[in-house]
């Protein structure tokens, strides 16, 4: 270690000079402090940050060993290697020192080899340690970093349970309304844009999306393009799901509105409500992305392609949840592939009228 700091504690002038000639053979270029107490101790290590701590337990007032107990307590100077000094050499006594958190345990009278070769050894490891702790500071960085990426793929509920069990088995969730959102024109209006602007946009746009999924305690599923996939039901809320999904559509909207006049643009979204069952899982092993499938996602798919730009399209399973707390009008029916004519209608507004029902409206989606 170049230029090493080292402090030196001890209340006996000539010993300290004894230590520092020395020590001065050894390492090149260090700098020495000197404490006469164990109140100077804590207060130098924490203002010089040593390398090294030599400590004479024997000092008046506060003892070393008291000292080197309050240097373990503070996490600014837990880690400062300390080599405790003492003229006790029963092994009671070295064993205390060690216990309390001395990285070594030098004999009075002190032999110049033995000082050199134990604050070689002290230095080395406190370095390696220093390392390791650095090493694992690195760890941990990583580690939050990869947690954020896996936030990103996977709900909470599913890291929570590949945290616990290490595995994701499929499930079906019943009673669930899937919530499908898709920029209108999106393609035409990217070409207008530069490629950092439109992933501004869509980071900006599926952020706030986020944001309320969370606030109505939907789970967001995956984004595919300009699509954002979410459900209501999954893990709370499996009673008023289709309440719950039908105010988080509105929200979406709404942020859409208020986003383009904040940013003079003109985006536009559609977006499809559907209910009823879905199966749940990780298709891949080697692809950690969490998915859902089943006709009540293809039906919800249906429903935002059926739909005109900012509106939402509820199919008839959802109708029949939310018809007393909302107006809705009746489209058209339209021909699905593979399943015929189905009903579909659009979203309007809550039913004001019905004082009872706008309480318990509110009092469910007090989330």
């Amino acid at each position: 270690m170049n230029e090493p700091k080292i402090l030196i504690a001890d209340d006996v002038d000539y010993l300290v000079d004894y230590m520092i000639s020395h020590l001065d053979t050894m390492l090149t270029g260090a700098t020495y402090f000197r404490a006469r107490n164990g109140y100077e101790v804590f207060t130098l290590a924490m203002r010089k940050k040593p390398d090294l701590i030599l400590l004479d337990w024997e000092m008046p007032e506060f003892s070393g060993m008291d000292a080197l107990q309050n240097l373990q307590s503070h996490d600014q100077t837990k880690h400062i290697p300390v080599i405790m000094v003492s003229g006790f050499t029963q092994p009671d006594h070295v064993r205390m020192a060690l216990e309390a958190g001395a990285i070594d345990y030098l004999k009075k009278p002190i032999e110049p080899a033995e000082l050199l070769a134990r604050v070689r050894t002290a230095m080395t490891l406190a370095n390696t340690l220093y390392q390791l702790r650095e090493q694992k500071k690195q760890l941990e960085i990583e580690q939050l970093k990869s947690n954020d990426l896996l936030k990103g793929l996977l709900p909470p509920e599913i890291l929570h349970t590949m945290k616990t069990t290490g595995e994701i088995a499929p499930r079906r969730f019943r009673n669930v309304t899937v919530i499908m959102t898709d920029l209108v024109d999106f393609t035409i209006k990217s070409q207008k844009m530069s490629p950092k602007r439109l992933l501004d946009e869509l980071q900006t746009i599926f952020s706030a999306f986020d944001q309320i999924a969370r606030k109505y305690q939907c789970t967001r599923i995956k984004t595919i393009g300009d699509a954002y996939l979410a459900v209501s039901g999954m893990w709370n809320n499996t009673s008023n799901h289709a309440i719950i999904a039908a105010k988080m559509a509105e929200r979406m909207r709404q942020y859409i509105i208020e986003h383009n006049e904040r940013h003079k643009i003109d985006w536009e979204i559609r977006i499809g409500l559907n209910s009823g069952d879905i199966v749940a899982g990780i298709v891949s092993g080697s692809n950690l992305s969490f998915d859902i499938f089943g006709d009540t996602v293809n039906t919800a798919s249906r429903m935002q392609s059926y739909s005109n730009p900012m509106q939402i399209n509820v199919s008839q399973n959802t109708f029949d949840l939310i018809k007393d707390y909302y107006y809705m009008i009746k489209r058209i029916s339209r021909k699905v592939k593979g399943k015929g004519a189905i009903n579909m209608y659009y979203l309007h507004r809550p039913i004001l009228s019905r004082l009872n029902r706008v309480k318990e409206l509110q009092q469910i989606l007090e989330v």
